[in-house]
C-alpha cells in the first residue's frame, strides 16, 4: 500500500510545482526501510504553505475522496486519495521551529529549509526522507540509515539543546528505544539524565500518552527500567521511588522494583493487553505501605494487595485513565494472591474456592486475564518458591467446569429478593441478604441447583 500510494502521488505531481517537493517523512520512511507495518504517512513539501497547497491541488484536480482538513494555523492539512480512500495522508510544508518560552514545549514555527526541517526533528531514525518523484532515500544527518541498521537511537542535533527545547522527547526516546529493544547513544542518554528537570512543564495527558504508549510496545519492562535509570519516572509514577530499594522476604529475589519488573516481563509475553500489563506493574503498589518487620527481622506485606486498591485508583487518575478500566485494574491487583494458599499444584484447591474466584471474575476472559498476574507473579519469585502450574491447574478445571456447565461466570441465583421475602415471610431488610448469601453459599457446592432444592433449602434456613 505504501509503494502503491508513494506510486500513484508521483504520477499525479510530474510536471507540475510540486514535482520534486514532495517527500514522505519521518516514521514511514524508517518503518518502511526497517519493514515493520507503517501506520502513519507524512508529507513533507518543500515549498511556502505547501502543505496545504497540494492538498487542494490534488482536490480541485479531482484526485481526492471527499474533502480537505486544513489547518492555516500550522499549515498542516489531511486528505484521501481517492484510489486510496481508507488512508488518511497528512501534509505539511518544511518547517523550522523556535521556542521563546521555557516554560512550554510549542514552539513557533515557520517555512524553513529542507535541512531546517530535518534538523528540528526528534531522532535521526525520523529525520528520513523519501522524494516522492524519484524514490530517493534523503539522510540530512548522515547518521539516520545507519542508525537503523545499528540499533541505536539518538538526536539529529546536540541533545542538550533538543531536551531543553522539549522535554516530552525524553519519554519519546524511551519509548522507541523500548518499542524496538534498540540502545540508546551514551551522549543521547546523557542529556537525558541531565535535562530530566525539564519535564515539570509537561503535562499529565502528554505524559499519560507516552507512558501508555511505552507499556502497549514490544519491550514494557525495558520502559520501565529506562523511567528509572533516567531519572523520568519522578515526573510520570513517583510512587515507584519507594520500591527501587525495598527489601523483600525469602520467598523473592531483588527488591520489590526487581520483582515489578519481572512480572511485568513475563506478563508482556502472554498479553498485548494495555490494563492487564498496567495491572502487573501495580500488582504490587500496596508493599509500599504494608512493609514491617517482626522481632526476628523476617519481612511481611500483610494484605498488600487490598491496601493497593485506594493507591491504584489514584494512579491510574493522574494518568487520566477511564474509570471503568480502574475497575478491572483494581480487581486485577487485588486477586493476584488468590490461590498463594492452594499449593504447589492447587492440590488444596476446592471447587467451591475456585467457583467463588469465577464468580468475582465475572466473565471467562477477565479468569483468563487473572491467570497471566498469577503466572507472570509466581514465576517471578525466588526459584525455590515458584508454583509454575497454578494457573495451568485453575484454567483446565475451569474448562471443565464450562463443559459441565458448572462453573459461575455471570451466574443468576436461581431465586429473586421478591421471591425469597415471599417464601421467608419477610420484609425488605438485612435478613434478605442473609439469605442471599446463603443461597450463594449453597450455589458455590452446587451451582446446578434446581429451583425446588433451593426454596426447599431456603424454608429450613433459620435467620
Amino acid at each position: 500500500m505504501y509503494i502503491d500510494i508513494r506510486n500513484r502521488l508521483r504520477e499525479l505531481i510530474a510536471g507540475t510545482e510540486f514535482d520534486g517537493k514532495v517527500f514522505f517523512v519521518g516514521g514511514c520512511c524508517r518503518d518502511d526501510i526497517m519493514g515493520t507495518e507503517i501506520k502513519d504517512i507524512d508529507i513533507s513539501v518543500a515549498l511556502p504553505d505547501g502543505g496545504i497547497s497540494l492538498a487542494m491541488w490534488l482536490h480541485e484536480n479531482g484526485h481526492l475522496a471527499g474533502e480537505v482538513s486544513a489547518y492555516p494555523e500550522f499549515h498542516t492539512a489531511k486528505f484521501r486519495l481517492a484510489d486510496f480512500p481508507d488512508v488518511e495522508l497528512e501534509s505539511v510544508h518544511t518547517r523550522k521551529e523556535t521556542y521563546p518560552d521555557r516554560g512550554s514545549r510549542n514552539p513557533v514555527t515557520d517555512y524553513g529549509t529542507h535541512e531546517e526541517d530535518c534538523y528540528r526533528r526528534d531522532f535521526t531514525v525520523n529525520a528520513l526522507y523519501q522524494n516522492i518523484s524519484t524514490g530517493e532515500i534523503i539522510d540530512i544527518t548522515g547518521k539516520g540509515l545507519d542508525d537503523i541498521r545499528e540499533q541505536i537511537i539518538r538526536t539529529p542535533s546536540d541533545p542538550m539543546v533538543k531536551f531543553d527545547e522539549d522535554p516530552l522527547r525524553i519519554l519519546r526516546c524511551i519509548r522507541f528505544a523500548s518499542r524496538f529493544g534498540w540502545k540508546i547513544a551514551q551522549e543521547t542518554f546523557d542529556a537525558m539524565r541531565a535535562m530530566v528537570t525539564r519535564m515539570e512543564i509537561l503535562t499529565p495527558g502528554r505524559i499519560s500518552e507516552e507512558f501508555m504508549k511505552m507499556l502497549s510496545d514490544d519491550h514494557p519492562a525495558m520502559a520501565m527500567e529506562l523511567l528509572k535509570s533516567t531519572g523520568a519516572m519522578h515526573y510520570v509514577l513517583p510512587v515507584f521511588e519507594q520500591t527501587y530499594d525495598m527489601a523483600q522476604n525469602k520467598y523473592h529475589f531483588g527488591t520489590v522494583w526487581d520483582h515489578t519488573v519481572a512480572v511485568l516481563k513475563e506478563t508482556a509475553k502472554q498479553t498485548d493487553d494495555v490494563y492487564v500489563r498496567l495491572a502487573a506493574l501495580l500488582h504490587d503498589i500496596g508493599k509500599i505501605v504494608t512493609r514491617t518487620v517482626d522481632a526476628e527481622g523476617k519481612v511481611h506485606f500483610y494484605k498488600h494487595e487490598y491496601m493497593a486498591m485506594d493507591m491504584v485508583r489514584d494512579i491510574m487518575k493522574s494518568l487520566n485513565l477511564p474509570n471503568e478500566e480502574i475497575a478491572t485494574v483494581q480487581f486485577l491487583v487485588m486477586h493476584h494472591m488468590c490461590a498463594k494458599n492452594w499449593g504447589y499444584e492447587c492440590e488444596r484447591m476446592k471447587d467451591k474456592s475456585l467457583r467463588k474466584l469465577q464468580h468475582a471474575c465475572r466473565t471467562w476472559e477477565r479468569f483468563q486475564d487473572l491467570m497471566i498476574i498469577v503466572y507472570a507473579d509466581n514465576m517471578s519469585h525466588a526459584q525455590e518458591y515458584c508454583m509454575p502450574h497454578q494457573s495451568d491447574v485453575m484454567l483446565e478445571r475451569t474448562r471443565q467446569m464450562l463443559q459441565e456447565g458448572s462453573a459461575m461466570f455471570g451466574y443468576r441465583p436461581v431465586l429473586t429478593g421478591k421471591e425469597i421475602m415471599e417464601i421467608k415471610g419477610l420484609a425488605p431488610g438485612p435478613q434478605i441478604k442473609k439469605c442471599q448469601d446463603y443461597l450463594m453459599a449453597l450455589a458455590f457446592n452446587d451451582p446446578l441447583m434446581s429451583r425446588d432444592e433451593a426454596v426447599k433449602f431456603l424454608k429450613g434456613f433459620r435467620l
